[in-house]
């Protein structure tokens, strides 16, 4: 139990953040996996897992309100089922010509909260245990799920992050380089406006565990993560 959880929820003390909405963006249009965010998954969809998830998370304080973010009919009937708060978002922006920013703002500002933290389907492996060591880490400023890249990169003719034609094993390879992994974003309306982006100058990185790092972009990557729930 942490000292957190004793503070009246959307307040927050010693720097700790917990005035956060969890958002839920899900859309009907998805291109590579037909309705994947609400198809059946496991025993449940990923929406449904990913509320549990999140229920639990305000249940203990660790956030003050959850909502869904969608265009999708069956989104809205599994919120209601869940008594999670649904706002329905506009078609263009549930659309793929809507630009990422504009969408961004969409679902993160259109809160009743200062704090909103991003919370994605497709990243159905991301534990209850993550979440709270992410907002815990939250200080007010952007924070991004990271993930550490220990690959062999190359820019056209030449290595980015090894001297070739040397060749270091793979645990050897600098520690500069991240990606984003948009399975948790946590940030303030007013960062978010400021800079029309989610990484800003002053963005904390917060390293996703590799077990828990997958983001289902195609049905191959669908069917990986609902084995891990099956077995």
């Amino acid at each position: 139990m942490t000292r957190q959880l004793s503070l009246p929820v959307g307040k927050t003390t010693g720097g700790k953040v917990n005035n956060i909405t969890a958002v839920v963006p899900t859309r009907s249009g998805s291109e590579r996996v037909k309705s994947k965010n609400t198809r059946p998954f496991a025993e449940k969809s990923l929406l449904e897992y990913k509320l549990i998830t999140l229920l639990k998370l305000k249940e203990n304080g660790y956030i003050q309100d959850i909502v869904v973010n969608s265009d999708c009919d069956e989104s809205k009937r599994i919120s209601e089922q869940y008594n999670v708060r649904f706002i329905q978002r506009d078609d263009y922006l549930a659309s793929s010509d809507a630009p990422i920013t504009d969408y961004w703002k969409e679902v993160l500002t259109n809160v009743e909260t200062e704090h909103s933290m991003l919370c994605q389907c497709t990243s159905p492996l991301i534990s209850y245990e993550t979440y709270v060591k992410s907002i815990e880490m939250y200080r007010g400023k952007s924070l991004l799920g990271t993930e550490l890249v220990k690959d062999y990169l190359w820019k056209g003719d030449e290595s980015v992050n090894y001297n070739w034609p040397d060749h270091p094993k793979s645990q050897e390879l600098s520690n500069d380089f991240w990606k984003i992994n948009f399975g948790i974003v946590i940030i303030s309306s007013e960062e978010l406006s400021q800079y029309n982006n989610i990484k800003t100058p002053n963005t904390q990185m917060f390293p996703v565990p590799d077990d828990e790092s997958l983001d289902i972009d195609n049905m191959i990557e669908f069917e990986l993560a609902e084995s891990y729930y099956e077995d």
